[in-house]
């Protein structure tokens, strides 16, 4: 299974809440067993630097009540409907502000240093502090070219 394909990218929105689409893949591809092994540990994981734990701090879900809302909608649009009826409310602006946040977000040098534990393949090709978080998902997972103008399809984690 090619990543870029059946996960989308962590840019992509659904109701102006980035990432959505994205943990709505990963849930989807866990239960079905298809999710690499790679991505289980951070599946809608509590560490401080996962993207899950950081959608599901910034809307007040609930990790099990949102897995088990995913898994029994029927499409997209519904797991949304679920997600605004559950979420601490914020405004479509208080959304996009928070996915540029993180988009705009370069880390100190021990967040640098994990990062290139977690993307050793990318950090020898290129400065994963210098870059954002979606940038290396999507470089890591084949839908952006490194810097350069080459693919990288590597580690497969985020």
């Amino acid at each position: 299974m090619h990543l870029a394909k059946a996960l989308r990218s962590p840019r992509e929105k659904l109701g102006d809440y980035a990432l959505l689409p994205r943990l709505i893949d990963k849930v989807r591809l866990y239960a079905r067993g298809e999710l690499p092994s790679e991505y289980h540990k951070n599946l809608l994981g509590t560490g401080p630097l996962t993207l899950d734990r950081r959608f599901l701090v910034f809307t007040g879900l609930d990790r099990d009540e949102f897995r088990q809302a995913i898994l029994s909608a029927k499409s997209d649009k519904e797991v949304l409907a679920w997600a605004e009826q559950h979420a601490r409310p914020h405004t479509p602006a208080e959304r996009r502000q928070w996915a540029s946040e993180i988009e705009a977000y370069r880390p100190d040098p021990d967040v640098a240093e994990y990062r290139r534990r977690i993307y050793p393949g990318l950090a020898a090709r290129i400065d994963v502090a210098a870059l954002s978080v979606f940038d290396i998902i999507d470089m890591d997972e084949g839908r952006m070219a490194l810097p350069d103008g080459r693919q990288f399809f590597g580690e497969g984690e985020s």
